[in-house]
């Protein structure tokens, strides 16, 4: 009896310990995309890209220009947690804006890219 109690115990031990986990995380600010047609090559400058996207997330100098890049980053991440068998999973995208300035200010590149609509909850430890 006291062998089939402890068993029990064990067993019911083991499936509370067991769960799922979901997780999500942002870093920085989503980019607002109507604002990108208000910037024109050769004519705008820092002080409009400033007030459009804010204070740039990393300035990068070199080469005579100057770039500011601003960026969104979206994650998301499932789990399965069992007792001796874990699944984690992590899914992360972003969307990154990066304008090119001369030594005057004034803008010669924009680029830009945007993925974080493709984030989803996948738990695919294999890959796609």
């Amino acid at each position: 009896m006291r062998f089939r109690t402890s068993v029990l115990l064990l067993v019911g031990a083991c499936l509370l310990i067991n769960g799922c986990v979901l997780s999500r995380g942002r870093v920085g600010n989503p980019i607002q995309e109507e604002h990108l047609s208000q910037i024109e090559k050769g004519i705008s400058k820092k002080e409009l890209v400033v007030t459009l996207f804010g204070a740039p997330d990393r300035i990068i100098v070199g080469n005579d220009k100057e770039i500011f890049q601003y960026y969104y980053y979206d994650g998301k991440s499932p789990g399965l947690i069992l007792l001796v068998f874990n699944l984690l999973s992590v899914n992360l995208r972003s969307d990154n804006l990066y304008v090119f300035f001369d030594r005057q200010g004034i803008v010669q590149d924009v680029i830009y890219g945007k993925r974080t609509p493709e984030v989803d909850f996948t738990l695919r430890p294999w890959g796609k």
